[in-house]
């Protein structure tokens, strides 16, 4: 990027910021992300946080919910780890976008390490916040210490994927998976997006079901072979997001998820689809071998699809069996996925209580 363009992005960021107008540097800065440079990622960054921390969250307008744009600050600023590790400024966009989505053990390791390398003259401003938000941090318990692989596990994960999936590139890294994708191949025509790494979060089983086959999961995501990953008003980008959410709350949550698990939003996932929801499958595509997999402490890892579903597909979903739910996929002959648009499946089915 020319120096000339650089400032003169700097310049009309700072107007923006000058105006409250956050929402105005995300749609000024968003469609070049692939090609920010540092500091301009630091501004995106805070823009993400700004936006989320200003706008009603109980709007149902808003292009996209509070911990998307949390999500979406953390992603991007995993990007830049190796040039803000000693920035006081990225530590503590980064220890706040993970105190905002729950990791607060994380979010206090950052901005623990952010009061070492704040430049006074320059960075002095952010001491006071950087303070309070470290006594908030240490004011909570949130249990979330033990979220890793050992790393033999991490290996045998990964020889695992790249055996049974096939060698894959790498999305994006957080501090507890990466998120990467298996590009199509003539024998399996469709991106593979998976988690790895998540299944170093043991998740609480309800009683009377085996912690050692139900406690790990990975997920999973099929996307069409032509489906193009760019950030154009998040136009592509919302499945990806949405599975970015959906690992964030398994990350902060004590619910049980596994085998049918779904979720209804209320709302379209994003503006480009009538999606909104989902549910956990099996991964349809690959045997069962592929799809389980088990760790040293001979706990089993289970490869979870996420398939989105219409405001009817969850309504009959809330009344039925998960398995019911995909034995009308199968009745009416359509694929769930990959698939950006498909027919509703639960348009014509009749009610339970009416013959």
């Amino acid at each position: 990027m020319a120096d000339l363009d650089k400032a003169a992005l700097l310049k009309q960021v700072n107007e923006l910021y000058n105006a409250d107008d956050f929402i105005g540097i995300i749609e000024l800065l968003s469609p070049m992300v692939e090609n920010l440079d540092y500091d301009l990622a630091l501004e995106l960054a805070r823009a993400y946080i700004n936006t989320a921390n200003t706008q009603d969250s109980t709007n149902t307008n808003t292009l996209c919910t509070n911990e998307e744009l949390y999500l979406s600050a953390n992603a991007l600023l995993d990007k830049y780890a190796l040039s803000g590790k000693d920035h006081a400024t990225y530590l503590f966009y980064k220890g706040y976008a993970l105190f905002k989505l729950g990791l607060t053990n994380d979010a206090l390791l950052r901005l623990q390490r952010a009061l070492k390398f704040i430049k006074f003259g320059t960075e002095d401003k952010l001491l006071p916040t950087i303070q309070r938000m470290i006594s908030l941090c240490e004011s909570f318990d949130p249990d979330n210490n033990d979220l890793s692989l050992s790393k033999d596990d991490e290996i045998t994960l990964d020889e695992h994927i790249r055996l049974n999936f096939g060698k894959y590139q790498i999305i994006f890294k957080t501090d507890r998976y990466e998120l990467i994708n298996v590009p199509p191949t003539e024998e399996r025509p469709f991106n593979l997006i998976l988690t790895k790494g998540l299944a170093g979060k043991k998740i609480k089983v309800p009683a009377g079901v085996d912690e050692l086959t139900n406690s790990r999961i990975e997920l999973a995501l099929c996307l069409p072979k032509e489906w193009e990953f760019s950030n154009s008003e998040s136009y592509n980008l919302w499945p990806i997001n949405t599975l970015c959410e959906l690992i964030n709350y398994i990350l902060t949550t004590d619910e049980f998820i596994g085998f049918g698990y779904s979720f209804a939003k209320g709302k379209p996932l994003h503006p480009s689809t009538d999606f909104s929801g989902g549910i956990l499958t099996a991964l349809g595509a690959f045997d069962k071998k592929a799809q389980e997999l088990t760790l040293s402490d001979n706990s089993l890892v289970r490869f979870f699809e996420l398939i989105f579903l219409f405001p009817s597909e969850l309504e009959y979903r809330s009344k039925h069996s998960a398995s019911e739910l995909l034995e009308l996929f199968q009745l009416k002959k359509v694929i769930p996925s990959p698939v950006r648009k498909r027919m509703d499946v639960c348009i014509q089915v009749v009610p339970a209580n009416k013959i």
